[in-house]
């Protein structure tokens, strides 16, 4: 099932010259030279050639910066494959002919022609490796499922008796070769190629929304699944296992699927709402089946699993502690009619969890649980909308902050694309040029989401699009100052290119766009923020150069990126976050934001048996 953001109509800007090293787009004697860089110097407030107040040290000079790991997708070198082969036949059929070697990898194009690889749908495999360990499995037979679960009981360290429950992200490795326009528009990478989630409950069943999809089992024909164990620090994966499949099958149970899951409202972003959804759940409210809007999508439904599994502890006392002793006292009683409905057998003493858990981990209190009425969620949402939040006038309940005591952060639309530039167009492979465009590339679909104008999109874009040049700058510009000027004006005019410009605008005869001019300009704002750096890298070779300024780049574009996610959408009817499909693997590879007391593990791929040799 694919996610909320599935086939974005993307139309990426596509640069004729190479972005990565110095541009040799011709910069005949029409093209604008920007105004001459300043001098290097010290960080020192906004506007005064640096970073931000408080950022600067106490001598004058720049914090130091971190350099980032490369995200596991980035990693460099031979992919391993371990477990079984696929037939040759499925890769070049299936698979659209894609190498055994790259299979679960994608191949980006640059504008310069050059390609590198994503390692989008692949993973750790232990000891320095990284690639695939593919499990055959078959469709509702326990027996050909044996290999499978016998793999994720040694890679979870549970007995032969214990429960089994994973997560399943399935993935099109087929869409693995493409331009950044491509895989924003056509190719499901706004999905990290991950588009449908469900859950793995061993013996070759499995849970979803739609609660019939695949059968309720693997259906991995030509759709294989990543299988991702999540565990809690302190917590016996048994014993967290049990209270996931307690919480899913519960909510599984009669779940509803939103009829436009792409714009489909995910509201259960912190704690006190998410505690709210399974207590009216459990007692069948009704505005839980009858509103479309609070249906559940495949990743949505799964990501409230995982936070009730985490956070609810499934015997009295913890519902006591959590709903109030004689609100506990009664929903306990119908969260076991509700699971003997689900499973069709009582829920015993044996069934029962005790364990601390994800809120206690997190520091909150009791009487930090503050679970709302339906009618005091509306009105706090209404108080956000009209204004009167903000303004101090409204007085009533509030939640605890988006994502606290959350297994992972929900996303938002800021968030989604920064996500996508990131994995594709990451400043250190393709540079500041295409890795701008790439973001700028989504502001038809950003507006449409968000329902904000031009200005208001350019408001929250152009601050983070300047840091990322500032970086460009960092990573490549030259640092004899005599030749500063030119590669200003050569950089500017790639940009021009890179936002939709045409280079023959800069031969003679050619006109230059005022406006597309004016644009790359001032994105090259901050480019003297970055060359006040210049000095700290003089010495550097180019990788170093390449990672210093990725590091850099991250620590500044923080304030924009708070700017942006706390951008709201302009009214409640649109879609402000998101738990997409891909989220679990961005959460594997570091670039959303996840409780430390939680780990995502993938431990295998799901083949159909029939694919492999």
């Amino acid at each position: 099932m694919p996610g909320p953001i599935s086939n974005n109509r993307v139309t990426t800007p596509q640069t004729n010259s190479t972005t990565s090293t110095t541009s040799t787009t011709s910069t005949a004697n029409t093209t604008p030279t920007p105004a001459t860089p300043a001098a290097p110097q010290g960080w020192g407030p906004r506007g005064t050639g640096g970073g931000r107040v408080g950022r600067n040290d106490p001598d004058g000079m720049v914090n130091r910066v971190q350099i980032p790991k490369s995200a596991p997708m980035h990693k460099k070198g031979t992919a391993t494959f371990e477990g079984a082969k696929l037939k040759p036949e499925v890769l070049a059929g299936a698979f659209k002919g894609i190498a055994a070697e790259n299979f679960g990898a994608t191949s980006v194009k640059l504008p310069n022609g050059k390609e590198f690889t994503v390692r989008d749908m692949q993973y750790d495999l232990g000891n320095g490796k990284f690639g695939m360990h593919l499990v055959p499995v078959k469709d509702n037979d326990p027996a050909g499922n044996k290999a499978m679960d016998d793999l994720i009981r040694k890679k979870s360290n549970l007995g032969p008796n214990d429960p089994i429950f994973t997560l399943v992200a399935y993935i099109k490795p087929e869409k693995h070769t493409g331009s950044i326009k491509e895989l924003g528009d056509t190719m499901l990478k706004t999905e990290m190629g991950n588009t449908h989630t469900g859950a793995y409950v061993g013996g070759g069943k499995t849970t979803n929304s739609p609660e019939t999809y695949h059968g309720k089992t693997w259906e991995v024909k030509g759709y294989p699944a990543n299988v991702q164990v999540i565990s809690l620090a302190g917590t016996r994966q048994a014993t967290l296992n049990k209270n996931m499949l307690a919480a899913d099958s519960v909510l599984n149970h009669g779940v509803k699927f939103p009829p436009d899951y792409k714009n489909d409202p995910f509201r259960t972003v912190d704690l006190n709402t998410t505690l709210m959804f399974y207590r009216d759940w459990i007692k069948d409210e009704a505005y839980l089946k009858n509103d479309p809007s609070w249906h559940t999508y495949c990743a949505e439904h799964k990501t409230i699993v995982t936070n009730i599994g985490l956070n609810v502890p499934h015997n009295e006392n913890s519902f006591k502690e959590l709903f109030g002793a004689d609100e506990g006292a009664k929903l306990w009683t119908a969260f076991k009619d509700k699971f003997k409905a689900a499973n069709g057998r009582e829920f015993t003493a044996a069934d029962e969890t005790n364990f601390e858990p994800l809120w206690k981990k997190e520091g909150l209190k009791p009487q930090d649980i503050k679970i709302p009425t339906k009618a005091e969620y509306d009105a706090y949402q209404a108080a956000r909308f009209d204004g009167s939040l903000k303004a101090g006038r409204y007085q009533g309940y509030e939640p605890l902050p988006v994502g606290k005591s959350l297994a992972w952060k929900p996303e938002t639309t800021a968030d989604l694309v920064k996500n996508f530039a990131e994995t594709y167009a990451p400043f250190k492979e393709v540079g500041g040029v295409v890795s701008a465009a790439s973001i700028l590339a989504f502001k038809p679909v950003v507006q449409q989401r968000m329902g904000i104008g031009d200005q208001e999109f350019m408001k929250l874009a152009t601050p983070l699009l300047q840091e990322i040049m500032a970086a460009e700058a960092i990573a490549r510009a030259p640092t004899d100052p005599a030749k500063l000027p030119e590669w200003t004006q050569k950089t500017t005019a790639t940009l021009y290119v890179g936002l939709g410009g045409k280079a023959e605008d800069f031969a003679p005869g050619g006109t230059v766009n005022p406006q597309l001019m004016g644009l790359a300009k001032e994105l090259m704002g901050k480019v003297p923020n970055g060359l006040a750096q210049l000095p700290r890298v003089a010495n550097m070779d180019a990788e170093k150069r390449n990672d210093y300024a990725t590091g850099w780049m991250r620590k500044n574009i923080q304030d924009e990126l708070t700017a942006a996610r706390g951008a709201m959408v302009s009214d409640p009817g649109k879609t402000e976050y998101y738990s997409p499909p891909a989220v679990t693997n961005r959460v594997v590879n570091g670039i959303v934001d996840s409780s430390r007391f939680v780990n995502i593990k993938v431990i295998a791929t799901a083949v159909d048996a029939s694919e492999v040799q």
